[in-house]
């Protein structure tokens, strides 16, 4: 299937890239187009957009980039139609992905959203458009399964995806010697930064990091570079400064650091899963933070506070995010009584999220989604035949019924229909104009056990040729099911495709026809002005077919 993931930002690019993995396993056949960033790509498919090129927080911040946001909204939208995939996943990502979500549905697009945006926290309204434009919702945090619930939205949770990026990490048992000298670092004890990757942060955070440096001199400062953030940006910070800027190494600094103080957001969470002792910190723009301040409703910004809905790690926000606040933390963490509470609670976030391989079952209940979606669409053609007005009805890629429609409704144009209908048309079309003797168009009849067995064999019945109700009774393994074997027929819910009209009572009695004998007769007749079979249509037939059999189909 055609996968259209569209991810904003790092951690988005992260997660896009497991469930990517996820679904070539789920999916061997999956394609995909992506609005992402390098991990994404690593995968495999045609990226649109890097997400540094996307990437906007804040208030005023999004207020100044209005026409570069409308812009990629624009080409979004093109692609999109274009691409035309079988399902958009979009994640986390909303001031974007919910305009995405509406013009995707708006279209006839199949839209799931992986890693719901923060509607707990602030925008509550949003849960609303969640359930207007979205056909299913993938949550990564379990405390969501209940708020989601209680909004009428039954969110599916199959753990947190950042237990497979971690586990999946080359270096996860690496120790700290063979760190230090792949890296080139010394043997002194590690204070871990991570600033962020968006500008914003980046711009906030580094200043008051710098003048953590000259508070812990018996320790070396390790940087974590974004990947999509060039070293220039870092560098113009770090002149002068002992603090060691390393790139692709977060996990190898958080796993090795004392301490680490970081950006909110999934680093925290990622910091508790390797067992990292923290700080958290957020600034910006005055004027976004005192709008956020005012709109958010949850207590804690740290994902593993929320988790564990009590404040394990210290939030340093704003006008309380200073050097001295952040040093008086780092000094509290040192201390072994603090570092073994917190790892001990660390355990219990564990086991709160659940096992590894959450990205492969999410992978796996997209794909069950999608064919139950697929399954459960309907689509209608009335098409006319010399025996009426026939209504085929099937899904996207089965034909489910052919019915008598008699003359009461109108023709039904055949644009923008499946093709496994349209082509249903065409071969029906052929059959009557004696171009076709059998059909090979994936159906899927709903019926019993019983009833599926007697259809299955009734379409080996050749074109041209005819079986009594006391055959089939015998093919199927029961002979003396004759009446069950003309109730079968009675309810075949495929005319002429599944080829009842061939079944015929005693005596080559043309019993039983759920639209008419007129029509039975017609349609014996016509396969008999095709037949290549000398001799009556007839000949052949059991004559020891119980006189009764077939009376009342």
């Amino acid at each position: 299937m055609k996968y259209y993931i569209i991810a904003g930002e790092a951690s988005g690019d992260l997660h896009g890239s497991n469930l990517m993995k996820g679904l070539k396993v789920a999916d061997p056949s999956a394609s995909f187009r992506f609005w992402g960033g390098d991990l994404m790509s690593a995968q495999g498919g045609e990226l649109v957009k890097h997400y540094k090129e996307t990437a906007v927080m804040g208030f005023v911040e999004v207020l100044g980039s209005l026409g570069k946001i409308a812009g990629n909204l624009s080409l979004c939208k093109r692609d999109l139609i274009e691409y035309n995939p079988d399902v958009v996943i979009l994640i986390d990502y909303p001031g974007f992905n919910f305009r995405i979500a509406r013009f995707a549905k708006e279209n006839g697009l199949k839209v799931f959203y992986y890693i719901a945006p923060k509607v707990w926290a602030w925008k509550e309204g949003r849960v609303k458009k969640l359930k207007e434009y979205t056909n299913r919702l993938f949550i990564i945090f379990p405390f969501e399964i209940k708020y989601f619930k209680k909004h009428g939205i039954d969110a599916i949770y199959r753990g947190n995806p950042l237990l497979d990026s971690i586990n999946d990490n080359p270096k996860k048992e690496e120790d700290i010697s063979t760190f230090q000298n792949r890296t080139g670092i010394s043997q002194k004890p590690i204070i871990g930064l991570l600033p962020g990757s968006r500008m914003m942060e980046i711009k906030y955070l580094m200043p008051r990091m710098l003048k953590l440096e000259k508070e812990f001199p018996g320790f070396q400062f390790l940087l974590a570079g974004a990947p999509s953030i060039p070293d220039e940006v870092y560098n113009k910070y770090l002149k002068g400064s002992g603090i060691k800027l390393l790139k692709g190494e977060a996990y190898s600094i958080m796993k090795h650091a004392q301490v680490t103080v970081l950006a909110s957001g999934t680093a925290s969470l990622e910091a508790a899963l390797l067992d990292a002792p923290q700080v958290v910190c957020y600034g910006g723009n005055e004027i976004s933070f005192q709008i956020a301040k005012r709109l958010v409703k949850v207590k804690y910004v740290s994902l593993v506070n929320l988790i564990l809905d009590k404040p394990l790690v210290k939030e340093l926000l704003q006008h309380d995010c200073t050097p001295k606040k952040i040093t008086e933390e780092i000094k509290h963490l040192l201390g072994n009584d603090t570092r073994n509470k917190v790892k001990q609670n660390y355990q219990k976030l564990r086991n709160m999220l659940g096992q590894q391989g959450a990205s492969v079952k999410v992978a796996q209940a997209m794909t069950e989604e999608l064919k139950n979606i697929r399954l459960s669409q309907r689509f209608h053609l009335i098409m006319e035949s010399p025996i009426g007005q026939l209504r085929l009805t099937s899904d996207l890629d089965h034909l489910i019924s052919v019915e008598y429609a008699g003359e009461q409704e109108e023709n039904t144009t055949i644009a923008h229909l499946p093709d496994v209908l349209v082509n249903a048309k065409k071969q029906l079309d052929e059959y009557f104009r004696k171009k076709r003797e059998r059909f090979d168009i994936p159906i899927r009849p709903q019926g019993t056990e019983f009833q599926l067995k007697v259809w299955a064999t009734l379409r080996d019945i050749p074109y041209g040729s005819v079986k009594s109700y006391s055959e089939i009774a015998r093919i199927i393994g029961d002979k003396n099911a004759n009446r069950a074997v003309g109730m079968a027929c009675k309810s075949n819910p495929l005319l002429i495709v599944t080829p009842c009209h061939r079944v015929i009572g005693s005596n080559n009695k043309l019993t039983g026809f759920n639209i008419g004998l007129d029509k039975k007769s017609y349609l014996l007749n016509h396969e008999k002005e095709f037949s290549n079979h000398e001799g009556d249509l007839f000949n052949g037939i059991n004559h020891q077919n119980q006189e009764n059999e077939g009376k009342d189909q």
